[in-house]
């Protein structure tokens, strides 16, 4: 059931994550506009590479580039989710949120 509940969570989380990048709140840390900097000055390098390859071989770096790209993906989904999900158990733990059967799971977490 736990997991269930997360479930739905993460699926209504993912998509306001994805919704409005434009957003005053949206976070833009130093370390992702570096990596996107990096990335923009290394994909012509890329395209470069995979030009230099056989056909068989282009493909399977490309095949390669999306799994990293979805597990990236995930990770960032499953990071913004769990950044949810301590809010609502320090909020919980503080006393700011009135106990219920639906937040009988932030009991049992630890929190350190």
């Amino acid at each position: 059931m736990l997991n269930d509940v997360w479930l739905k969570i993460a699926q209504f989380l993912g998509n306001l994550n994805g919704e409005n990048v434009k957003r005053e709140s949206y976070v833009r840390t130093p370390e992702y506009e570096t990596a996107l900097q990096a990335w923009k000055e290394a994909e012509q390098e890329w395209e470069a590479f995979l030009e230099s390859l056989p056909a068989d071989e282009q493909e399977k770096a490309e095949e390669m580039k999306e799994r990293l790209e979805d597990f990236s993906s995930a990770q960032e989904k499953r990071a913004y989710i769990q950044g949810y999900a301590d809010c609502v158990q320090a909020l919980y733990h503080m006393g700011l949120l009135k106990e219920n059967e639906g937040l009988k799971w932030a009991e049992k977490l630890d929190v350190h």
